[in-house]
């Protein structure tokens, strides 16, 4: 079936004694809308906004294609076959636009509710497009179905159109009333491009194709014009990406707007027509002047903050390096004041012992009560300051390690032993589970016995009756791990990844003990990491802790002394 009273197209698309509006009209609003749209998807493509745009700009350009089929092919069967797809692509861009102004306005996916009424009015435009209630004959002389077209269904897609128009306006304006600053700025671009398109598009081609069936109209390429509509709601989306960022799109192609803006001006060459040309000059000198405006306002406020970024990268900079000295003015201080407490609490600890030792003569049970408190509580404060000069040599890189080769499970039972007497007045059970061979490592006995120390005093802390387990295995033939278990009052999941930073302490700690300094497990973390290992917690609040550290094993006639 051919039009035999045409002739055919070259390139398929360019046909003689056609409107040059049509190609103006047809390419750059396509080329635009797909371009914006690929750059938006691109930029966050699991992004449902973007998605959703995409597919508006995707919609958008089959309906341009097969318009552009429909003017210049003179395939009858053909041009009969894509005609119904007018319609499903009309109102698959109506009810998408519902949709993606849903999602730009509320930040989230539309409940079901919505896309089940979206698709049941979809429905009906997909299964009634190919029958005689959509298309009912073809015109061989006209080379077209304008007169052929079923009114009702032309009306029911049209009528999608205007139902997405009102209800796209009864969002913006919920939303417009509730929003303040940049969001309801961006909420007036968005509705006046989507609206703007969608009355123009709408409109426009009803009305013109209806006129054209009835013979008022010779052709149809009045409705020509409606394509503008995609072109303005994408120089609207282009402000946004500019002006405020929308999309998430992090850096947008001026070089491609101004492109498609050239090659807008570019086919004016196609045209003859002196008042078409005027007007298509009067539209491509409105979306230049928009494009225009926008482009240099974006580089204005670009070079504004970038200056106000310059400024501010200054005064960070100050400001850091006043905290460094502060910084090194805190650790110094805190190491002479450390220094200077050590000698009068030495003093004080060792008149107290004295005391109880009977050295000053007999002495009462409440003057031995008084010093025995005494010295229990300069013990404290002497482990107090130890971690705090601790803390210090680490700051400042100057912490002793004096390696050696020993056996760690002689380490950890030798360390157990030590506390049991400190466990049995806590009415406590501390026991060891320890391999029946030596495990020989190469490290600081002193420091693994401070870790050590440190990880079964806060088990015995926390811990108001139950086990205290210390268990030493080989998770492997390259390091062996320490682990101390008990069966305290756990540690809250939020306070898990900073349990190991300076000055913290769990959120429950204080319902136990009172006394630390939040700095026995930094220091711990400090000195495994010294020794190439690692330390880590396992605990659940309620169900006790699990403190666990990794030390390399050493390999017969192997050294590290001078990592450490």
């Amino acid at each position: 079936m051919q039009c035999y009273l045409f002739e055919a197209p070259t390139y398929l698309f360019f046909a003689p004694d056609l409107p040059a509006l049509l190609y103006y009209s047809h390419i750059p609003t396509t080329v635009l809308g797909l371009l914006i749209g690929l750059i938006v998807f691109a930029s966050a493509p699991k992004r449902l906004l973007n998605q959703l745009l995409f597919a508006i700009a995707l919609c958008f350009t089959a309906w341009t294609f097969i318009s552009l089929v429909a003017w210049t092919n003179i395939n009858g069967d053909l041009i009969a076959f894509t005609w119904p797809l007018f319609g499903i692509l009309k109102a698959l861009m109506a009810l998408l636009s519902v949709y993606f102004i849903y999602v730009f306005l509320n930040e989230r996916d539309a409940p079901h509710s919505m896309k089940f009424t979206l698709l049941a009015l979809l429905t009906p435009v997909l299964l009634l497009a190919h029958t005689d209630v959509s298309v009912s004959g073809f015109d061989l002389v006209n080379c077209d179905a304008f007169v052929y077209e079923g009114f009702l269904y032309k009306l029911y897609y049209t009528a999608l159109g205007y139902l997405a128009m009102g209800w796209i306006l009864y969002l913006l304006v919920a939303h417009y009333r509730r929003a303040t600053g940049p969001k309801r700025r961006m909420i007036m671009l968005m509705g006046i491009g989507i609206e703007f398109f969608l009355l123009v598009f709408f409109t426009t081609t009803f009305v013109v194709t209806y006129l054209t069936s009835l013979g008022y109209l010779s052709d149809s390429r009045l409705e020509l014009y409606a394509l503008f509509g995609m072109a303005f709601f994408m120089v609207m989306v282009g402000v946004m990406i500019v002006r405020f960022k929308a999309f998430n799109v992090q850096v947008f192609t001026v070089e491609a707007l101004v492109g498609t803006l050239w090659l807008l001006i570019l086919s004016l060459v196609l045209l003859q027509d002196i008042q078409t040309v005027r007007l298509v000059v009067a539209i491509t000198l409105v979306l230049f002047g928009v494009a225009g405006f926008v482009l240099v306002r974006s580089v204005r406020t670009e070079l504004e903050q970038r200056r106000e970024i310059e400024h501010l990268v200054e005064k960070l900079q100050h400001a850091n390096e006043r905290l460094k000295k502060l910084d090194t003015m805190k650790t110094e201080f805190v190491s002479v004041a450390s220094h200077q407490m050590r000698s009068p609490l030495t003093a004080i600890m060792g008149y107290s012992s004295l005391i109880l030792e009977g050295s000053f003569g007999p002495v009462s049970e409440k003057v031995r009560g008084a010093a025995t408190k005494i010295l229990r509580s300069g013990k404290s404060m002497s482990i107090a300051i130890d971690d705090f000069l601790n803390v210090t040599r680490i700051e400042q890189g100057r912490m002793q390690y004096d390696a050696e080769t020993f056996d760690l499970v002689e380490l950890v039972a030798g360390t157990v032993e030590d506390l049991q007497l400190v466990a049995e007045e806590k009415h406590l059970a501390l026991s060891a589970k320890l391999p029946d061979h030596a495990v020989e490592i190469h490290a600081d006995r002193g420091k693994i016995k401070q870790v050590l120390t440190n990880l079964i005093d806060n088990a015995m802390k926390y811990t108001r009756e139950g086990l205290i387990t210390v268990t030493v295995t080989l998770p492997n033939m390259n390091e062996v791990q320490v682990s101390v278990a008990d069966t305290g009052i756990g540690i809250p999941t939020e306070n898990l990844p900073d349990l190991f930073q300076k000055f913290v302490r769990a959120d429950n700690a204080n319902t136990l003990s009172v006394q630390g300094t939040g700095l026995g497990l930094y220091i711990a973390m400090q000195l495994v990491a010294a020794h190439k290992g690692r330390i880590w917690v396992e605990s659940e609040e309620g169900k006790g802790s699990t403190f666990s550290f990794t030390l390399p094993i050493t390999e017969k006639g192997e050294r590290h002394v001078g990592e450490y």
